[in-house]
């Protein structure tokens, strides 16, 4: 279950919401707020994720994103307003979704799963966040891959990868033998919208493929399912 805030300076606009994101099952209200200066020190709270009003008489939602810049990197922001003017600005401010009052339950529930995936995906994706990879070589380990120094070791061969065909061949071993379309695979690894970036991505698959083919025996492979996309294949 995720833990959220709710920041609005009108009273009915929380409990509104307060009771829809409770009736979804997956959101636990941690704090709400109705000046949003009193929550400034939100970290103190740890959220996952804050529930932001923009037009505000204290101070504005944006303004308010931008005073928790520092920590925002791991509180995800979603803006809740009546106007939709300001959506470009909002997500300027690394915003995760703009919903428009008088909110709809079902557009909500969306945004709901969008954000239990993304928060799903992050912890898929801790290890490679950290250069080392620490946490991640126990994963990797029972797939005989070795990490170490930024280089994969399969056996008695040394790869080299470059950062984006490493995070490449590190989210496909954690879900070894699922595949995934190019454009689904850019968004789970990289978090960010694929439009224009599949062509790139199918180029670091094609170097990483070919790095791949130098093992003895090809005991891993990256292969491409038609109609389902990219996996990767590990072979005893």
């Amino acid at each position: 279950m995720l833990k959220a805030v709710i920041i609005d300076d009108e009273i009915l606009a929380i409990r509104l919401l307060e009771s829809m994101l409770k009736a979804s099952g997956s959101i636990e209200i941690i704090g709400t707020f109705q000046n949003p200066k009193d929550g400034l020190n939100i970290d103190m709270l740890k959220p996952d994720i804050l529930f932001l009003d923009i037009e505000m008489t204290e101070m504005t939602g944006l303004e308010f994103a931008s005073k928790i810049e520092d920590v925002s990197s791991y509180i995800d922001i979603v803006f809740v307003t009546a106007y939709e003017n300001y959506a470009l600005e909002a997500f300027n401010v690394q915003a995760i979704d703009y919903i428009l009052k008088p909110i709809d339950y079902n557009r909500l529930l969306k945004t709901i799963e969008r954000l239990l995936e993304r928060r799903q995906h992050k912890k898929l994706m801790q290890p490679i966040e950290h250069t080392s990879v620490n946490e991640g070589i126990k994963i990797i380990h029972t797939l005989h891959f070795h990490i170490h120094s930024g280089k994969v070791s399969i056996g008695d061969t040394v790869l080299t990868l470059s950062t984006k065909e490493f995070q490449i061949l590190f989210f496909l071993a954690q879900h070894c033998n699922q595949a995934f379309p190019a454009a689904e695979l850019y968004r789970l690894i990289w978090d960010e919208d694929s439009f224009g970036q599949t062509q790139a991505l199918r180029v670091h698959i094609s170097n990483l493929r070919k790095k791949l083919e130098t093992i003895p025996g090809h005991t891993a492979k990256i292969v491409m399912v038609r109609g389902s996309g990219y996996q990767l294949v590990f072979q005893e």
